[in-house]
């Protein structure tokens, strides 16, 4: 049994949240020196813990990349896996890219549904896709901001649906693309970090639906 199964559900919905916040960070921007120290610091404390075996290898990964690369080595990775058009490492984070081999497809059409069911809409100043990894983070976390408030079961339905239909599959592809990729070091780490956690977010619904 996982730790998180252990603590009150007001004080597990506040961990969901901070390991989410943390999960999108890697992927919003080019990494600077206060987001490294502040990631460094986050995977020096849960280095001590122990969650589960494949969220604790992660972590551990995941450290020790951050403690043998420095800053620029993070800033070239983000720069030819999300930013640069014309590298050939450039690594989609959209969902439809991954669940349908396109970036608009049936998978789009089924996600901008569930943000309609949810009540959210995104920012139009945001250029990104609906259904980027850094976004349907954003959807998660939203949903679990209404569940924090009281929201009933529909939020926790969506919060499933999210998980099992798009993030999970879309990360799990995902990781395979980054495993063949050349350069993607740190970020790869990043990854198996992203579908470690995922699967402990997913095993949470299991033990909702199966009580025993």
């Amino acid at each position: 049994m996982s730790r998180l199964a252990e603590i009150s559900d007001r004080d597990l919905i506040l961990v969901r949240l901070r390991f989410l916040d943390l999960l999108k960070s890697f992927f919003i921007e080019e990494p600077d020196a206060e987001r490294m120290s502040r990631w460094r610091g986050i995977f020096a404390a849960l280095g001590k813990e122990r969650i589960n075996r494949q969220l604790d290898d992660a972590i551990e990964k995941l450290a020790e990349n951050l403690n043998k690369k420095d800053l620029q080595d993070l800033r070239d990775e983000y720069y030819a896996l999300f930013t640069d058009p014309y590298s050939r490492q450039l690594l989609p984070l959209n969902a439809t890219y991954y669940l349908d081999g396109k970036s608009f497809g049936p998978s789009l059409v089924d996600y901008r549904e569930l943000l309609k069911q949810a009540r959210l809409i995104k920012d139009g100043s945001i250029t990104d896709p609906e259904d980027s990894l850094p976004l349907m983070l954003d959807t998660l976390i939203a949903l679990i901001e209404e569940e924090k408030q009281g929201a009933g079961e529909q939020t926790r339905g969506l919060q499933k649906q999210l998980l099992e239909h798009f993030l999970i599959p879309t990360t799990a592809k995902l990781l395979t693309a980054v495993e063949n990729n050349s350069i993607a070091d740190f970020f790869c780490s990043c990854i198996a970090f992203l579908e470690a956690y995922l699967d402990l977010e997913k095993g949470l619904f299991e033990s909702v639906d199966d009580p025993r």
